[in-house]
């Protein structure tokens, strides 16, 4: 019985000693998850959560909607010069129709390779327009989403927050720690 005993415990300590766990690799192991318990416990006894709908912030804030004004403003200009040498382009092609039986081939001919040309510049004139203000709606939401940023920031650190996450990432949370109209009130009081 004593050489079973003596057999098995050699052959624990070699598989021990195979596998690279030694006695102190255990008690190290066993001893983490016990030390992370503590930590997390004192942890969640001071956790204020908060969230924000971003979108909402950029809408009806006072910069929001001027950011909106001022980009609908760009767009109405560019639109006005667009139908503008829309219709010089349409009457250009209403008098080529109207002279073109009694025009000679050759000046026929330039007037209809201006007029190509013309409608090119328009197309390029649109497209480059629709780039620019997809540049500075582009710029216009990363300058609003920076300067909402640092008040949220501002207001979770002063108010306590542990965490305030974006509305749609949220699944489920009552209205009391909806957060959006505080931000609203934080962002336009900045701007002031």
């Amino acid at each position: 019985m004593k050489k079973m005993f003596g057999v098995l415990v050699l052959v624990i300590s070699g598989i021990m000693l195979m596998s690279g766990l030694s006695h102190a690799d255990e008690v190290k192991a066993a001893a983490k998850p016990q030390a992370a318990i503590p930590a997390a416990a004192a942890i969640s006894g001071d956790i204020k959560i908060g969230y924000v709908d971003l979108n909402k912030v950029q809408t009806q804030s006072k910069a929001g909607k001027d950011a909106i004004k001022n980009v609908e403003k760009m767009f109405k200009d560019k639109q006005a010069q667009l139908d503008q040498r829309q219709d010089e382009l349409e009457k250009l092609l209403q008098e080529l129709d109207k002279q073109a039986a009694v025009l000679k081939p050759d000046v026929k001919k330039q007037k209809e390779d201006k007029l190509q040309k013309d409608y090119k510049e328009l197309q390029r004139f649109k497209s480059d327009s629709e780039d620019e203000l997809n540049k500075k709606k582009a710029e216009i939401a990363k300058q609003l989403f920076d300067e909402i940023a640092a008040v949220i920031n501002k207001f979770g650190k002063e108010e306590g927050y542990t965490l305030i996450l974006e509305r749609a990432v949220v699944l489920y949370a009552p209205e009391a720690v909806d957060v959006t109209d505080k931000i609203i009130k934080a962002y336009d009081d900045t701007k002031q």
